[in-house]
């Protein structure tokens, strides 16, 4: 259970303020802090690391898998752990092959 409401928590009450006294408002401050607060969100999105697709593969009819990398990690430790996208391609294509035998698989 939260310690405080949420509509007291300083966090929330900074963005209202933001909002009402900066965008709303005529405060320069606000507006200034207003642009850090929601800014910071779109920053990160638009420069942060994503999710990267790594392949999609056939199995059987109708069927597909999608390899996705969840948590994207640098080529610096990529390299130290000796992971290439390709073996985890193949790593990918064995556990399906392990799962779903006599079904034939076709790597795009």
């Amino acid at each position: 259970m939260a310690l405080l409401p949420y509509a007291l928590r300083p966090a929330v009450i900074i963005r209202r303020k933001a909002i009402w006294g900066g965008v709303l408002g005529q405060s320069t401050f606000w507006k200034v802090v207003a642009v850090w607060v929601f800014g910071k969100g779109i920053i990160k999105k638009a420069v942060g690391k994503n999710p990267e697709s790594l392949g999609t593969m056939r199995v059987g009819t109708n069927s597909f898998v999608n390899v996705i990398n969840a948590a994207p990690m640098s080529k610096k430790d990529r390299k130290r752990q000796g992971i290439t996208k390709q073996a985890l391609v193949d790593r990918a294509v064995a556990d399906v092959a392990k799962a779903r035998p006599g079904k034939g698989i076709r790597v795009r």
